[in-house]
């Protein structure tokens, strides 16, 4: 008898050991974290403050927290291991090393497949989430980038494969991606048969990521999901305001509204077809397309996600009866973002930057195949001369540059620019600056130059910059610039105020790296600080076929941390030229008109000239040779 009790206390004794340690989870609740630490990680250290957070959590014994991690080159905090896959348990506020793994690349889907089949066996699934940390890129490109295996990640086939081979017991309350650019329709096609909420951003996720202890407490706290989605949002979006973060999103979705919004998908594409042959409804769409709001990068010199709001899009489209065909409320529950943003929630994939294999990735996705037809019938039959000028310039009644397109071209216009620039000593054209302050007559084709002899300027130094959006909000733009010796992007936007003069005033968001060589995109806007050493681009000239940036003098940031602002020309004569271009990305030249100054540097310092009032007249008109 004795024997047999010493027996009975010691497999207690085992179990309780075991349990102990995560090895078989005692609590009602799970969160599995698949913590892909790539680069972020190792440059930074971000996974591991945000596993600070998870360990400042109080969530009481009812949750367990499973963290699978790896993906990384160096892990710069908490004794984690970047040569294997570990997984750890959080007790009492401690990482607990449940077991250690060959290393494994965290972009396939076998090896979310693995944590996920492991996690089932010792831990409940009756309430449990999901999150995947790490990047996200789009609806191409997917998510999880093992900066051990060459960046390879997962995409949405290869996330679907993963949870499909799972064979979970249950649907995840919610699937989060705590990541960038993935509140999509199609990451939703691709996973609402496995979990019934999911939160994404629709754009970049600032460096520090959500706010992991109210993730894990409010889910600890809570049945009621859609709160603790809620709960969520608040807390990343506050995180967000208070780095003075500017461009951050985070939706919420009822998974179980995915069928419904892609019968609403199908609705607006059929709606758009109804307009073949109408000779401007292509245009009308692609002026939709540029004026909704865009994520990431949304141009070819930053680099570009192509990935779009929808609701905005649906919005931005001329007629009320394909408005009257979409309503997202059922399936976006809650959406917030950080400022100066119209979005809806949800975002989908168009290829305003136009690249073949990552439309034929697309295609392959097969997400909708109304939408399939409509980019294949479209992108697939480009003439050669896409776009054509009925009149490549001349001077209109008020004495603006003007051009005009054939109207047959619309299907295959995307959007109009103009380049200006000025002529040195030698007969060097410099290109000042690029930007879409046009005047736009969508119906004739016709576009009109609005010169205020004007240039953008940070602390006073003139930039090169390029308008990368403009919507009914606010517009958006980017400029070369050097920061403490290091070559990054300036990003600041004009936001629309009527009570403003010119109505709006421009915001400076922070410092953009662009996209990577592994083209991902940077993770942050980071502001300008006071005593940043800042070099701008003034201009640039073209050398052998080269663009060639020239560089101002170096200049120290304030105390305001810098100022946008307009400023004028100090010229006598410039150089413009429109610039169109195809949904290709092919671009198509106007002749170039000379215009010369008949307002004076001091008249326009002191007196800006309001809108569509010009400060030079057309002197040449003259082929543009390049």
């Amino acid at each position: 008898m004795k024997k047999l009790i010493s027996i009975i206390l010691a497999c207690v004794l085992l179990v309780s050991v075991f349990s102990g340690c995560g090895i078989i989870g005692g609590a009602k609740k799970t969160v599995f974290i698949y913590m892909c630490g790539s680069n972020l990680e190792t440059k930074q250290g971000l996974a591991g403050k945000n596993i600070d957070e998870i360990l400042s959590a109080n969530i009481g014994n009812n949750m367990d927290i499973v963290i699978e991690t790896g993906g990384t080159q160096t892990w710069r905090s908490h004794d984690i291991d970047n040569s294997a896959i570990q997984r750890y348990a959080v007790r009492d506020g401690k990482l607990e090393l449940i077991e250690t793994i060959e290393n494994a690349d965290m972009g396939e889907a076998q090896t979310l497949t693995d944590f996920l089949t492991w996690g089932q066996e010792h831990y409940s699934t009756r309430d449990s989430m999901l999150v995947l940390w790490d990047h996200g890129a789009g609806a191409t490109k997917g998510v999880c980038y093992d900066e051990n295996y060459s960046y390879d990640s997962l995409t949405l086939k290869e996330l679907k494969e993963a949870l499909e081979n799972a064979n979970l017991k249950n649907k995840f309350q919610i699937i989060g991606f705590d990541a960038c650019l993935m509140a999509s329709i199609e990451t939703a096609y691709y996973v609402y048969d496995f979990a019934k909420y999911m939160i994404a951003s629709e754009e970049i996720e600032p460096a520090g990521g959500w706010d992991y202890k109210t993730l894990c407490e409010s889910y600890s706290e809570s049945r009621d999901y859609v709160s603790v989605g809620k709960a969520i949002c608040d807390a990343y979006m506050k995180k967000c305001k208070d780095k003075g973060k500017l461009f951050a999103t985070l939706s919420l979705f009822d998974l179980s509204k995915t069928p419904l919004l892609m019968n609403q998908c199908s609705a607006a594409i059929e709606y758009i077809e109804k307009y073949t042959g109408k000779a401007d409804y292509f245009s009308e769409v692609r002026n939709a397309m540029n004026t909704c709001e865009k994520f990431g990068g949304d141009n070819s010199f930053q680099g570009a996600s192509n990935m779009l709001d929808f609701v905005d899009f649906v919005n931005s489209v001329t007629g009320e009866e394909y408005k009257d065909l979409i309503d997202t409320s059922d399936f976006v529950l809650y959406s917030v973002n950080s400022g100066q943003r119209t979005n809806g929630g949800v975002s989908f994939y168009y290829p305003m930057v136009y690249n073949e294999k990552e439309v034929n990735d697309y295609l392959e996705l097969k997400v909708n195949d109304n939408f399939n037809s409509f980019l294949t019938k479209h992108y697939s039959n480009v003439p050669t001369e896409a776009i054509t000028f009925s009149d490549k310039g001349s001077i209109a009644s008020d004495g603006a540059f003007t051009v005009k397109l054939n109207p047959d071209c619309a299907d295959y216009f995307s959007q109009i620019d103009f380049l200006l620039m000025t002529k040195d000593e030698s007969g060097t054209q410099h290109v000042l600056y690029t930007d879409n302050d046009i005047t736009k007559d969508w119906e004739n084709m016709l576009f009109k130059s609005n010169f205020r002899g004007i240039s953008l300027a940070l602390d006073g130094h003139r930039l090169f910059y390029t308008s990368v959006a403009n919507n009914p909000n606010y517009a958006s733009f980017i400029a070369p610039v050097k920061v403490n010796g290091e070559k990054t992007n300036l990003r600041f936007v004009f936001v629309w105020d009527d009570s403003e003069f010119n109505g709006g005033y421009y915001q400076l968001a922070g410092l953009w790296n662009g996209y990577d060589e592994n083209g991902l995109p940077d993770n942050d806007i980071t502001p300008l600080k006071k005593g940043d050493k800042v070099q701008v681009v003034t201009d640039t000239v073209i050398e052998n076929g080269t663009p060639k940036e020239n560089y101002s003098k170096e200049f120290t940031i304030g105390n305001d941390g810098g100022i946008i602002s307009e400023i004028p020309l100090d010229g006598k004569e410039y150089q413009y030229v429109f610039v169109a271009t195809d949904i290709l990305g092919n671009t198509y030249t106007s002749d170039m008109a000379t215009f010369e100054m008949t307002v004076s540097y001091d008249e326009l310092l002191n007196n800006p000239l309001p809108d569509e009032t010009f400060a030079a007249k057309v002197t040449n008109i003259e082929p543009y040779i390049q």
